[in-house]
Parts: structure tokens; C-alpha cells; sequence
């Protein structure tokens, strides 16, 4: 098995973009694209590089516009994003393909199931991001973390000022402190580790390469009409949570399963937002077996 990392791949769109992605595992394995958080980057995955190798899986982790190497698109939707995908599929002439997105990558891979679900083997949706205006899904969340969901539509400046911060923090202008962004007790016992902090930190940083205006267009996207229903999914759609989860509530989840017709949703107890690093392995096999 020829494993690879290729970190820095690029390719040209038919509009003059350029899109950033990295490559994980074997050439040759089942193609799976990884669609990362928010803040987020192609190196997100990084870290499981070697895990990753045990696995006959090639996973392709694209930048969204904006994000690490891809051009920033001022007018891009939801609804753009699975034609980015699906020209980065046929350049590497691959037929079908499993997609998952974690956090702030949930509607991405919501929105490919709902769009190009000829094209999806499993569509997988780990403590993904929902619709933010729904009665109740903002319950569960940390207090700073619902006060923020809940007004950001309201006050986009608020959006303009969590970028800002943000993009701060990933230029070391301002302290960054994993344990104050991850705040479930199990999330806490992680980030004991130096080496998934730093990991961490080269993820943030690299997402904030070009600056922020990336970021702040997904706050936007996120917050406002997606356009489309998740009651019109046809894929299969997994979904896994976590019922201790500071960053997106459990509360998201259930509203995924209750509104997307063939739906299987999983709840980790006593587990928060890093559930991607602990149940790797089972996540792994479900959308590539």
C-alpha cells in the first residue's frame, strides 16, 4: 500500500478560482472527502496521517473559498459548494465517493447529500453545525457560544468581530487557549496533549492564511437561509454526536435526524466536541465499509 500526504495541491476551476486540498492514505483506496470545521483548513486531518494509513481510504480535505490555499468567492452560497467538489472528483476521475464534514463542515456535507447524492456512496455528519434559527437546537451549547449563535444574524458585526478575534488569535496577536474554545470536561482531558493543541493552533492558522474574510462569509452562510431543506435529502446520512458538547449541541443532531428521511444518528454520552479524535476508527469504517 503506497501511502501518501500531499499537503499543498491545488487545482484550477472553470470560473479562475484556485481550490486548495490535501490528500491522506492510499491513492488507491475509497475516496472519501473530508470537509473541515470552522475555523478550519485541508491540514485538519493532519494529525491522523498515520492512522489514517491503516485504513484503505484515500481521503481529499479541500480548503472552502477563502480558507488556506483556495481563492475567497464574495458571492458563494451553500448551494456552490458541491460543483467545487465534484470538478475536484472528476480532475482526479473519481466516480463515487463518501463525504464527511465535522463542526463547521455539517452543511457542507449536508448540502452535497441533498445535491449530488448520485455521486455519494455514505454521507457522514459529525457534531456538524445546524440551522441556527430552529426553536431550541441552541440549547446545550456553552453561554458565550448560544449568545453568539442566537444574535449574529441579527448584528453582523458581531460575525465581523468573532472573525477578527479569531484571525488574532491565529497571527498570535492575541493568546490562543484551546481549553477555553473546547469546554466539555472530556474535551478538556484531550487537549492535555501538547501535540493536539499544536495541531490545533496549525489548523486555526492555516485557515486564517489569506485573512479573514473567510471566515466571516461562512458565519454568514451558516446563519442565514441555506437554501435549501434538509426534509428533500435523499442519501443516507450518519450522524454522530455528543450530548456533553460545549460548541454545537446535541439539540443540532436530533433536528438532522428528525428532518432528513433516512438518518441514523449516534450519541456519545458524557463525550464534547472532539468525538472525530476518539471514535476515529468506528466513523472511519461506517463510510468507507
Amino acid at each position: 500500500m503506497n501511502n501518501v500526504y500531499r499537503e499543498n495541491n491545488i487545482i484550477k476551476l472553470p470560473d479562475g478560482r484556485i481550490l486548495g486540498y490535501a490528500e491522506y492514505g492510499n491513492p488507491d483506496g475509497k475516496p472519501l472527502f473530508f470537509f473541515h470545521g470552522w475555523p478550519g483548513s485541508r491540514v485538519q486531518l493532519s494529525l491522523f496521517n498515520e492512522i489514517i494509513n491503516k485504513f484503505n481510504v484515500r481521503i481529499i480535505a479541500p480548503d472552502r473559498p477563502g480558507f488556506g490555499l483556495s481563492d475567497y468567492k464574495k458571492d458563494r452560497t451553500l448551494l456552490d459548494w458541491p460543483g467545487d467538489v465534484l470538478y475536484i472528483a472528476d480532475y482526479l476521475k473519481i466516480n463515487k465517493f463518501s463525504v464527511m464534514g465535522q463542526s463547521g463542515g455539517g452543511p457542507y456535507a449536508a448540502v452535497c447529500a441533498y445535491k449530488i447524492p448520485h455521486r455519494l456512496t455514505k454521507v457522514g455528519i459529525v457534531v456538524g453545525l445546524g440551522p441556527t434559527d430552529i426553536d431550541g437546537v441552541l440549547q446545550g451549547m456553552g453561554f458565550f457560544n448560544s449568545l453568539a449563535w442566537k444574535y449574529y444574524h441579527k448584528f453582523p458585526v458581531l460575525m465581523e468581530l468573532a472573525s477578527s478575534y479569531l484571525f488574532l488569535q491565529a497571527k498570535k496577536l492575541f493568546p490562543f487557549k484551546p481549553s477555553f474554545s473546547f469546554r466539555a470536561k472530556s474535551d478538556q482531558k484531550l487537549l492535555a496533549s501538547t501535540k493536539l493543541q499544536q495541531a490545533i493552533f496549525r489548523n486555526r492558522s492555516e485557515a486564517f492564511r489569506q485573512g479573514k474574510k473567510g471566515c466571516y462569509h461562512d458565519l454568514k452562510l451558516y446563519t442565514n437561509n441555506w437554501g435549501f431543506k434538509l426534509s428533500k435529502i435523499k442519501a443516507k446520512v450518519y450522524l454522530w454526536y455528543a450530548d456533553a458538547d460545549k460548541n454545537v449541541s446535541l439539540k443540532m443532531g436530533k433536528y438532522y435526524a428528525s428532518q432528513i428521511p433516512n438518518s441514523k444518528l449516534t450519541i456519545y454520552p458524557n463525550e464534547g466536541h472532539l468525538i472525530l479524535y476518539t471514535h476515529y476508527e468506528e466513523i472511519l469504517k461506517t463510510l468507507i465499509d
